[in-house]
């Protein structure tokens, strides 16, 4: 979250938001529905980072998803230790991410003045 501080400065805070379980279904739905063809693997990202979601599995795998504004990074830890990351191209995951983030700064809407 940026917040201005009065002095033309900007207070920079992350804003952990805890997701109902309703909403955890939905995204492991969207994650386990993408078609291959909705993926493009990649090894880097560039941009800046506007929200994150960690999901943690059993046996230590791990699900990241990344969202950068324009792209949805996801990156996925087997707990084989087999990493992957690809681009995910799902409209309802973008569209879910764009209304969380409404209202902050990286949703474009004004800064919250202190």
């Amino acid at each position: 979250m940026y917040t201005r501080t009065g002095d033309g400065g900007a207070h920079v805070s992350i804003d952990n938001v805890t997701l109902s379980k309703e909403d955890i279904s939905r995204i492991v739905g969207w994650l386990n529905a993408a078609p291959e063809s909705a993926k493009i693997p990649v090894d880097d990202v560039t941009g800046s980072i506007s929200a994150g979601i960690a999901l943690k599995l059993k046996h230590n795998a791990k699900v990241t998803i990344q969202y950068n504004r324009k792209q949805i990074i996801v990156s996925t830890k087997s707990r084989f230790n087999r990493d992957s990351k690809y681009i995910l191209d799902q409209k309802d995951l973008r569209d879910f991410l764009d209304q969380k983030l409404e209202g902050t700064y990286f949703g474009e809407d004004t800064v919250s003045v202190e």
